[in-house]
């Protein structure tokens, strides 16, 4: 083979391959090549590999990537560089590796610092997470929404794990304790949740079988019409006080009770509306009682009006009131006259009637005497007043 040489690498005769590293270096034997060109092709080609991982590692610098990064990659480019088996500008490419060392340092303390603060940003984060889901569970002696609060525990978790997706790696010890106090918040939810429906289903299950029960009964009014409803309105206390279940299911067998209650007051409609004609009818046909001054009269003609009413059924609440105040009326009226007539045929009262009218009359008769014996007009005037005011006691009595 014969002999060839550059500015950076030459081929001795017998194949040896050597590179202009500040002086002459052997950097090793191409026994097999074509030529001499093909032999400083093989190592200058290795040359470009390394050059290559430099151009790369300048611009990830300028791209100002990890500083810790880039630091592993300049260690592993001065070993590379110390004496390569490759043919070129070694002392250029060692040049340019070490300006990239040189600004590692101030880009290192501006990655550092930020990574610090990136760090504390998401440490933040999580407690923020932690102290929420703690708040949570702090709820489930109280007043708490379960299906609400499940979800925000759902959100709050996704919310952690995007946490830890962040470059930024946060210390193990806060990370672990973070997360132990977020899964300790998250199991004790889990479960006083589970404690809660298991409750809950059994207490559906007995205010289901309670209410079911009072349905049945309900709908078995039926057949009774309006006959049923003071049975049905009884049931209806029993539903009050009977246990709830879940709304849906709650209001499921209260559309069942209240179909079976509105059968009964449709049926009684149409009798309460009749039973009204027909009572309205009655106190047409009786109002004269209230102008009856005879007792007896008044009080046989109340007794037939009791009778007949007593014989028609119960009428719409909205009209009792009205109904029930004209009937008091005609019973107010009769009653008045009963008391009045045992007031004036008590023999106890009659007697005290008659002996206080006696000591009356016999002040009248001895006041005409002081009459007609009086000297002077006023004196008579006096008397006479004193007489017509006495009379007037006798009419009141009598």
């Amino acid at each position: 083979m014969a002999e060839s040489k550059n500015k950076w690498g030459r081929v001795d005769a017998d194949g040896t391959v050597s590179v202009n590293d500040g002086g002459w270096r052997n950097v090793g034997q191409v026994v097999d090549a074509a030529s001499p060109e093909e032999a400083l092709a093989l190592f200058e080609t290795r040359y470009a590999d390394l050059e290559a991982q430099v151009s790369l590692l300048e611009q990830r610098s300028k791209a100002h990537a990890s500083a810790r990064d880039i630091q592993k990659a300049v260690e592993v480019l001065v070993v590379a560089l110390t004496e390569p088996h490759a043919v070129g500008d070694i002392p250029t490419l060692r040049a340019r590796v070490a300006a990239i060392a040189e600004g590692i340092a101030g880009l290192k303390e501006k990655q550092d610092a930020a990574s610090k603060e990136a760090i504390e940003v998401t440490i933040a984060a999580r407690t923020a997470i932690v102290d929420r889901a703690e708040a949570i569970a702090a709820l489930i002696s109280g007043d708490i929404h379960w299906r609400n609060a499940q979800k925000e525990f759902a959100d709050l978790f996704e919310a952690w794990k995007n946490e830890q997706k962040q470059q930024f790696r946060v210390p193990k010890k806060i990370a672990d304790e973070l997360w132990n106090r977020f899964k300790t918040a998250r199991n004790t939810f889990d479960k006083a949740q589970r404690t809660y429906f298991q409750g809950k289903h059994a207490a559906d299950k007995e205010a289901k079988s309670a209410k079911t029960v009072l349905c049945e009964k309900a709908e078995a009014l039926a057949p009774r019409g309006a006959d049923g409803i003071g049975e049905y309105r009884r049931l209806l206390e029993d539903w009050k006080k009977a246990p709830r279940a879940g709304r849906q299911l709650d209001n499921q067998l209260w559309d069942r009770f209240k179909a079976a209650g509105d059968v009964l007051y449709s049926a009684g409609a149409e009798e309460w509306n009749t039973n009204l004609a027909a009572k309205d009818a009655l106190l047409s046909e009786y109002a004269g009682i209230v102008k009856d001054t005879e007792v007896e009269s008044a009080k046989k003609k109340f007794r037939e009006l009791r009778t007949k009413w007593d014989g028609i059924g119960q009428v719409a609440r909205a009209d009792e009131r009205r109904i029930n105040d004209s009937w008091r009326a005609i019973e107010k009226h009769v009653r008045a006259l009963e008391a009045e007539h045992l007031d004036r045929t008590n023999p106890a009262k009659v007697a005290l009637r008659e002996g206080f009218a006696a000591q009356v009359e016999s002040a009248i008769a001895d006041l005409e005497t002081k009459a007609k014996a009086a000297g002077t007009p006023a004196e008579k005037s006096a008397i006479e007043a004193e007489i017509a005011a006495k009379r007037d006691w006798l009419s009141a009595i009598g």
